[in-house]
Parts: C-alpha cells; structure tokens; sequence
C-alpha cells in the first residue's frame, strides 16, 4: 500500500474492501435512482410539500385559526382556493400547516425508531446468545400487543401532544427496524474484514461503527423511507378518531374527520386532507421503492 502500512492492519481496517464496496454500491444506486422516473416524480413532490411546510411557518393565506362564520361549507373560490370548512375556516392554510404536523410526525418517528432499532439491533446481532435472545423475545411480544391499543393507553395516560403522538407512534413501530438491523449484523459479522479486525484485536465498539453499520445503511434508510408514510397514515387514524393531535391544531386526518359528518353537503372538506394524505403517502411509497430498487444488486435493471 501507499501508506506504508502493514497489508494485516489494512485488511483488519477493512480499507480497500468493505469502502470500495460501500462506494461501488453509493455511486450504483445513485445513478439508479436518478433512472427512475418515477421516484425522482416523487422527490420532486416530497420536495414540494417541504417547502410548503416552511413556508406555512411564516406565511398562509389566512390564519388557520380565523373563522368566517357567515360562510361555512362554502366551496372554492377565487379567495379560497380549495374552499371553508363548517367553522368558515380556510381548507388551504390549514391544509399548508397539517403538512408540518405530517413531516414532524413521520420524521421525528422516524428519529426515534432509527435510535431504538439500530441500537437493540447490532446487540442482538453482534453478540448473539443471550443478549439476542432476550431482544427477540421482547419484539415477538411487542409483535404480539395490537399497536393501535398501544398507542390508544399511551395517549390517554401522556394526552394528546404531538410530542406524545410521536412517542406512541414509534413504541410501536420500532420491531421492523430492530429486526432488520439484527439481520444485517448476523450477515455482515461473518465478513472476512470483520473477522481479521475482530482477530487483530479491535474492539466491537469500533468494528460496529467503522464496518457494520457504514455496509448495513443502505438497508436502513430503505426501512425508514417506508416507516414515514406509516407513521403519518398512523397519526391521520387517530387524529380521525379524535385521539391525535389537539384541536384546533391542523392535522390531515382530524381535518378528514371534521368534514365526514358533513360529507354529503360539503365534500370538499373532506377531500381536499384525504388528497393530500394519499398523494404524501403515495409518492414516499414510490421513492422508497427507488431506493430499494436502486441499493439492491438484484432489481437493478442490466
């Protein structure tokens, strides 16, 4: 080698293996994805939704909270776009913050799966025996308790707050990730890199950070990319049952749930959020199905 370095401390290192095969696989699956059409549509709706989140921060049409109570199931105008629901308030600004509480929600559930399933992850994996035991067990029984039932006793013993929504959301979705990440570990701790670290003395610490988990990213960003739209379809659910986010807060589904008693009459309160959702929910569908295509050697086109 260049370096001067001994070729032992470089196999055990893992240079010129595992980060030629991360960069191989990086620069592949991009260029996959952006072959794509359908995923890069995606993105580029994704993207849009951002920015109309962000925007919504400091500007919407009108106060999300205003009422026009002379005018209530009115449909769209000129002055509002996608017309009032039955308090007079304006479907579109409200609909621009819902997209917040929507990417907070998915988001910021997905931080916290991420956290926990790669954590309890690469113990069960790496260690094998009791720890694996142990950890698998625990997710069999969590697999086993009903998630709506668990995020329902969450919420009613924290309340309402997203911040709780989010919590209740990834107490319950957090086994997929886990057993994703323990699935990677037990494949890639049997690596000839891993074992001449392991050999040379590296401590696991070190061979997680610097080997492992660089070679199993691709696998977890796949999962998160699909846990968003769950998490949000999740927190629209409860927010229909009048269990997410407080009034008069702007969620997609309590906006749905708002307008179902007056469907027949106003329509349009109703379809206008489910729109909405579906499309959000669709298009990380579509890019999460690129990315999977893209970061797996077998669904690349030749």
């Amino acid at each position: 080698m260049a370096s001067g370095r001994p070729l032992s401390e470089v196999i055990a290192d893992g240079e010129g293996v595992d980060s030629f095969e991360q960069a191989s696989a990086l620069s592949l699956g991009w260029r996959e994805l952006r072959r794509n059409r359908l995923a890069v549509g995606a993105a580029v709706f994704l993207l849009i939704v951002v920015v109309i989140a962000v925007v919504a921060i400091v500007w919407t049409p009108y106060p999300m909270y205003a009422e026009d109570v002379a005018r209530p199931f009115s449909g769209p105008t000129l002055h509002n776009p996608l017309g009032v629901d039955d308090l007079g308030r304006d479907i579109l600004s409200r609909l621009m913050v819902g997209a917040q509480i929507a990417l907070e929600v998915g988001i910021g559930t997905q931080v916290f799966v991420v956290a926990i399933g790669i954590s309890l992850g690469v113990v069960a994996g790496y260690y094998k025996g009791v720890p694996d035991l142990i950890i698998s067990s625990v997710i069999n029984v969590f697999y086993g308790i009903p998630a709506i039932l668990v995020a329902i006793l969450i919420v009613l013993f924290l309340g309402n707050g997203l911040q709780n929504i989010i919590f209740a959301i990834a107490a319950t979705s957090w086994m997929d990730m886990a057993r994703q990440v323990r699935g990677q570990t037990l494949s890639l701790r049997e690596r000839e890199y891993v074992e001449a670290a392991r050999v040379s003395g590296t401590k696991p610490r070190k061979i997680v950070t610097r080997h492992i988990l660089p070679n199993a990213l691709g696998p977890i960003v796949v999962q998160a990319t699909y846990g968003i739209p769950s998490a949000i379809l999740f927190e629209a659910f409860m927010s229909f049952l009048g269990l997410g986010v407080e009034p008069p807060t702007p969620s997609w589904g309590a906006m749905a749930s708002d307008g179902f008693q007056s469907i027949r009459l106003a329509p349009h309160i109703v379809l206008a959020p489910a729109i909405a959702l579906s499309l959000t929910l669709m298009a990380f569908n579509f890019l999460g199905d690129g990315v999977r295509d893209a970061l797996d050697p077998r669904g690349r086109r030749r």
